[in-house]
């Protein structure tokens, strides 16, 4: 890569999680600290290096059961990439931010989550770029504004929809876990067939319709998580943390 292009490439992998970024702080009432957002951004960078290494050996595991494409696919996108992803950008908020002073009012919460998954989208799209193979079959600037509308919105809204059951639960705690588990069930999911489609898409095994379903799950992700985030900022404050 000559060095022009690895600025310009810098940029269009990082402009994505950071646009996304200024635009979900704004919907928060009381501003967060600059440095916890920052932390947490940086955590959710770093979470994906365990995350791959596991999911590799996840999926060597997988390819040797010689599987058929859908089956491998539903597999491998909905029960070790979304399920893993999810968790470990989760594990972020939970323990390097959850019990913390600046957690004032329950839209933090998701608010958080989204921050981390962020910066975990952020260090997929540094990879994606700094592979020089998509340089052959993709128009750089159209693979950003993909990432920006697609996978790296995706990651936010994912999180995101942990983070409203999450903070939902708080006012149900002897259904606490069965809230957060429908968060996680429903993330995972709208993750994995997210990817799925994407993929059937890729080897061009996916109907004109089916094309279409990634758009669709975006959509409907996004007025979901958009909703709970209304109904969540509307909730007082209460000491269950």
């Amino acid at each position: 890569m000559e060095y022009n292009n690895i600025i310009v490439y810098f940029l269009l992998a990082v402009l994505p999680g950071i646009i996304w970024l200024f635009y979900f702080l704004k919907k928060d009432n009381l501003p967060e600290p600059k440095m916890q957002v920052l932390k947490i951004f940086t955590y959710g960078l770093i979470i994906t290096i365990p995350t791959a290494f596991i999911e590799i050996i996840f999926l060597k595991d997988l390819e040797a059961l010689n599987l058929d494409a859908i089956s491998h696919f539903l597999i491998k996108y909905l029960f070790v990439i979304a399920l893993l992803e999810e968790f470990f950008k989760y594990l972020v908020v939970r323990y390097f931010i959850l019990k913390h002073s600046c957690i004032d009012e329950p839209i933090d919460i998701p608010l958080y989550m989204i921050i981390a998954a962020l910066g975990f989208a952020t260090a997929e799209n540094l990879l994606i770029f700094s592979n020089q193979v998509f340089e052959i079959t993709a128009n750089p600037f159209a693979l950003a504004l993909v990432r920006f509308v697609g996978a790296t919105f995706l990651h936010a809204l994912c999180s995101g929809l942990v983070g409203c059951f999450l903070a939902i639960s708080f006012y149900f705690l002897r259904k606490r876990w069965l809230i957060v588990s429908l968060g996680f069930l429903l993330a995972i999911t709208f993750h994995g067939l997210f990817n799925f489609y994407i993929e059937l898409g890729i080897m061009n095994q996916a109907s004109l319709i089916e094309g279409l379903y990634p758009l669709l799950i975006v959509f409907l992700l996004a007025v979901l998580v958009s909703i709970l985030l209304k109904e969540i900022k509307k909730i007082k404050s209460v000491c269950k943390i």
